[in-house]
């Protein structure tokens, strides 16, 4: 009886061990997600503030010297942006990737005003993707893609899809933001927007594929395409540089109201 009584202690023991493993395994799981989850907020914040960042700064080395109070208001915006991501854990200030994403950042603010167009876009456009690296880094590292959402749907495609998309649009901004604050639309301007207008055809169509379809952004999305070939890819452009940007803006924006969505969507699964 003894002999039992111990195999019966020590079995119930290792169910307890057991159950506290599993259980501190899934709480630190759940606390690991959750911090990506608010990763993916901050990081989307500051991809899209370097985003109109790119498309003033165009427009204001295209000749709109009045967006500089914007760019410049903006570029305090980063700094927020960089502390708050900073906030959200320790995981992102071991990252190789973060360290460059900072220094990458102070040089392009700091020296915009003296730079060449297509070389200010093109560090943005660098800058941009070192982001999209960054997140996909974070996810990794803290469990996301693991997640599903709507039945059996992988989450981070989804936000992929919407951050590809999204991008497609904030590029066709910054190139038409410049061409018109320029007043006219060159042969390599009227090259890169059309296929930027294919791309967020294409990027747009995939995501509305996917998700519950947002009428308000598929018309912004539809009103900013038409915008480009009816008033950019001209000789001469007469619309304002701030507000071919506005309009782009609304359809930009209304991707990242998706994703924010998305992401709200996700927190509350784990939560339940």
């Amino acid at each position: 009886m003894n002999n039992l009584a111990m195999i019966v202690t020590a079995s119930l023991i290792l169910i307890v061990v057991a159950a506290l493993l599993r259980h501190n395994y899934v709480k630190q799981r759940y606390e690991r997600q959750m911090a990506g989850l608010s990763w993916l907020q901050s990081m989307k914040r500051l991809l899209s503030h370097i985003q109109q960042h790119r498309g003033l700064s165009n427009g204001y080395l295209n000749g709109s010297m009045d967006l500089l109070a914007e760019i410049q208001s903006l570029q305090v915006q980063v700094s927020r942006d960089i502390s708050d991501i900073c906030q959200v854990g320790e995981w992102v200030e071991k990252s190789e990737r973060w360290q460059n994403i900072n220094q990458h950042w102070a040089r392009l603010a700091g020296n915009f005003r003296h730079n060449e167009m297509e070389n200010n876009l093109l560090q943005h456009n660098k800058l941009i993707q070192s982001v999209l690296f960054l997140i996909d880094d974070m996810a990794l590292h803290h469990g996301l893609l693991s997640l599903k959402i709507q039945g059996d749907k992988p989450f981070y495609l989804l936000w992929r899809d919407l951050l590809s998309a999204s991008e497609f649009i904030g590029q066709a901004r910054a190139v038409g933001t410049g061409v018109a604050a320029k007043g006219e639309c060159d042969s390599i301007s009227r090259i890169k927007l059309n296929y930027l207008c294919k791309k967020v055809s294409e990027n747009t169509d995939s995501v509305w594929s996917q998700l519950r379809t947002d009428q308000q952004c598929i018309d912004a999305t539809n009103e900013l395409l038409d915008c480009v070939k009816r008033q950019i890819i001209l000789d001469q452009v007469s619309m304002p540089a701030s507000q071919f940007f506005d309009l782009a803006s609304k359809a930009l924006n209304g991707l990242h109201d998706q994703y924010d969505q998305l992401i709200e969507e996700v927190r509350w699964q784990l939560k339940r």
